[in-house]
């Protein structure tokens, strides 16, 4: 992505969150059709998604975006061809949209409108085809299993038990397959996210590698979810010129998410705890070269003056490790020491929960931020910080 594209998905960012957060008013409802698709992020994340989806599938175009809170933001868009949705970083989950249901009034939602709305939902068997183009081992056929994920956004006079037996029984009612109830053995995971009056119903494509990435073989407590540290990188924006400095690696998977989305001259990973560093190379392995991960204090790189183009970095939060009162002292150092060694015109994208912290810093012109975008992070709230050289 561009530096461009980068400040492009920041506004879009910016436009949704007020939609979804601080207007109340219920989004426009979409403009449901074929080939559409649901890039399923951490809450906040959603428009990051939508940016690289744009600029990675071609002919791919937005229909809107969705946010459950605390618990996903969804960036719903068309694509006209399944297989290229695989290269994906910024999402955690893709899903086939097969079935929409929209209307004005939440009362006249009911359990049995739902169960019509999951038996005549259009697009199931395209959905189907799509997850088999998506992972050729998965299962087609006429005969297939299923379960269903229920979810609820707002307030709905009945329980989330009682979407996803409706959901269920309309399933079940479908002649287009042989369909089967079975939890433990589904060859076909139907999600149903519902909000006020709003229904979307959708096929998962994805698996367990997309989440957790197959090259994570060694974790680390409080370590990043993969698509979270991939947002960060594409925020950042990728030039095959970029050394990009990551001072608390950990276990190293911002800088292999880096890696992933495009050409650098150097990787450069750092952390003063030698088993997160340990566990760093068992994950980067002997890839992603050129690459050094040293055991550095953040406060003192021994690194030379304006010698990295971007920093990427989840800063320590104050919870699982160190404390907020630690945090105030440390943090103006570490800022300082990002200052010294990232060059003129070069990015600095930080993670943290610090937000009061971080606001005063920027007050006292220690920190130059252009941007902040709020985000949940497994129920946790926390802050993007986009930053230039201060």
């Amino acid at each position: 992505m561009t530096e461009h594209g980068s400040r492009k998905a920041v506004r879009r960012f910016e436009r949704q969150v007020r939609e979804n957060r601080g207007d109340r008013r219920a989004p426009q409802a979409l403009h449901f059709g074929p080939n559409q698709y649901i890039a399923q992020t951490q809450p906040g994340f959603e428009e990051i998604a939508a940016d690289e989806i744009l600029a990675r599938v071609r002919g791919a175009r937005e229909v809107g975006a969705r946010v459950v809170p605390e618990r996903c933001g969804m960036a719903i868009f068309s694509a006209p061809d399944t297989a290229a949705l695989a290269r994906l970083r910024c999402a955690e989950d893709l899903f086939s949209l097969v079935g929409y249901r929209a209307g004005p009034n939440p009362e006249e939602v009911t359990p049995d409108r739902i169960r019509a709305a999951a038996r005549d939902a259009p697009l199931v068997e395209a959905g189907v085809m799509a997850r088999v183009r998506f992972d050729p081992k998965a299962r087609g056929g006429r005969r297939l299993r299923y379960r269903v994920v229920a979810r609820q956004a707002g307030e709905h006079r009945f329980r989330r038990i009682d979407l996803q037996h409706a959901i269920e029984r309309g399933i079940a009612e479908r002649a287009d397959h042989t369909w089967r109830l079975d939890d433990l053995n589904a060859d076909v995971e139907f999600w149903a996210t519902m909000f006020e009056a709003e229904l979307l119903l959708a096929i998962r494509l994805s698996s367990e590698p997309m989440r957790h990435r197959e090259y994570k073989v060694a974790h680390r407590p409080a370590s990043l979810r993969p698509a979270v540290a991939a947002a960060l990188g594409w925020l950042a924006g990728v030039n095959e010129r970029d050394v990009v400095l990551d001072p608390f690696c950990g276990a190293g998977t911002i800088l292999i998410e880096r890696a992933n989305l495009g050409r650098y001259a150097e990787l450069i990973g750092s952390d003063r705890d030698s088993d997160a560093l340990a566990a760093a190379r068992l994950n980067v392995g002997h890839r992603y070269q050129p690459i050094r991960l040293e055991q550095w204090d953040a406060a003192a790189l021994p690194l030379s003056d304006a010698s990295v183009t971007k920093i990427i970095t989840n800063l320590p939060w104050g919870m699982r490790y160190g404390s907020h009162g630690e945090n105030r002292k440390l943090y103006p150092a570490w800022i300082a020491e990002f200052n010294r060694v990232l060059a003129p015109g070069g990015r600095m994208v930080l993670l943290s929960a610090e937000w009061t912290l971080m606001r005063e810093m920027a007050a006292r012109r220690r920190l130059a931020v252009e941007k902040t975008l709020r985000v949940t992070i497994l129920g946790a709230r926390a802050s993007i910080f986009i930053c230039r050289k201060a």
